[in-house]
């Protein structure tokens, strides 16, 4: 290997002859020179390749004594000037006791959000009854912004930008369930100690509209109910009457089996009772339905070898779509269309407007929190009226 150093005007000079690596030049430094040394920088210089590419490096020490070569970048896209920069900022790192080329190796190697999706879904379909909606939003919102950068690449304004982008085009309900998931897997990143600290914390979600309050007249609900009985579909039409005579959500009533329907045989209770293995609260729950809701289950014939209730078209599977069955009813019943999660605010509407307890309904369509069932109160108007009017009573004014 033949000797050749780099002068501080950038003149190379070796034992075979002079070549010359200046601001604009470098072209006569070529191979077989293989190393060019700077005399006033120690341990930067330049690599020449066969090939005929030329690349500037520093070498150096780390404190376990290993020789390491971190690579600047390749001339001509960096100038000599450039290099000579980033070798006194690499230099002195090194000086402070760090290693530049394992801190490249260590980022090279770093996991990237993909990965860390791929990891976190292991975790929400193990942990978490919503995976497959997780799947979906990292699928469609996430994935194609973030998927190939590293996690420490990943910033608060990056994902601020992101989110807003998002925002002008789905709603902000949607924006928000994103935010929360990548804010979730961050905070999943941080327990693994795969990142120090998220980029995610300070995500602010966006003000969503209050969510559709549905409370059918009672000449709606017959309707409603006529139109299922003329649906082609009996287990679409049970589907959505079990939903308004129980307040169940759509989900658990899909996924009851038979072997959940429980017939008392005391003579002094005679009941229903339908047991929901996998509830939102996470918890299994029992129902216990009313005559309407009975009827619906006896009228229903079992599909050999389909354990649903609500059987599907797919063997051993539950009904599967149904948008366009709740479509028809809808416009058979001359309603306007609401999601038929609507059912479920009709049936606690009306009780707390009938004067139930709220803890009572509360617990006969699982809510886990009572807070959930008080936001139904003011469809008790006359009730809330007549213990305001206490006031008048309590303090004895006189008319």
């Amino acid at each position: 290997m033949a000797l050749t150093k780099i002068t501080a005007q950038g003149v190379a000079y070796t034992k075979v002859g002079k070549s010359k690596l200046n601001k604009t030049g470098g072209n006569e430094t070529a191979y077989p020179a293989q190393y060019v040394w700077c005399d006033k920088i120690k341990g930067f210089g330049m690599r020449v390749f066969p090939s005929g590419k030329k690349s500037f490096l520093v070498t150096y020490r780390n404190t376990a004594n290993t020789k390491r070569f971190y690579t600047i970048g390749n001339y001509p896209d960096i100038t000599v000037e450039q290099a000579r920069h980033v070798a006194k900022l690499k230099l002195l790192e090194v000086s402070n006791g760090d290693d530049p080329q394992a801190t490249r190796r260590g980022k090279k190697d770093e996991m990237t959000f993909e990965a860390l999706a791929r990891d976190y879904m292991v975790h929400s379909k193990e942990h978490k009854r919503s995976y497959k909606n997780d799947y979906q939003r990292l699928r469609d919102h996430l994935l194609p912004a973030f998927g190939q950068r590293k996690l420490s690449e990943i910033t608060l304004p990056m994902l601020q930008q992101h989110m807003r982008k998002l925002h002008e085009k789905l709603a902000p309900a949607t924006v928000n369930r994103c935010i929360a998931l990548t804010k979730h897997m961050f905070t999943m990143a941080m327990r693994w100690q795969v990142v120090e600290a998220s980029p995610a914390q300070h995500l602010q979600p966006y003000k969503e509209p209050p969510p559709c309050d549905v409370v059918l007249r009672p000449e709606e609900c017959r309707r409603i109910i006529d139109a299922c009985n003329q649906e082609d579909n009996p287990f679409a039409a049970a589907l959505f009457k079990l939903a308004l005579y129980t307040g169940r959500r759509i989900g658990e009533i899909r996924n009851a089996r038979w072997e959940d329907v429980h017939h008392s045989n005391d003579a002094e209770y005679d009941y229903v009772r339908l047991t929901i293995r996998d509830t939102k609260a996470g918890e299994q729950q029992h129902v216990y339905l009313n005559e309407l809701a009975a009827k619906v289950i006896a009228s229903l014939d079992r599909v050999l070898g389909n354990p649903y209730i609500i059987a599907g078209a797919a063997p051993m599977r539950p009904l599967q779509t149904y948008s366009k069955a709740w479509k028809r009813i809808l416009a058979r019943a001359e309603v306007a269309y609401f999601k038929p999660h609507g059912l479920r605010h009709n049936y606690v509407s009306m009780l707390v407007a009938a004067g139930e307890p709220m803890d009572v309904v509360g617990h006969l369509v699982g809510h886990k929190n009572s807070v959930t069932t008080k936001k139904y109160a003011h469809h008790r108007p006359d009730g809330l009226r007549k213990t305001t009017e206490r006031l008048g009573q309590v303090i004895e004014l006189k008319r």
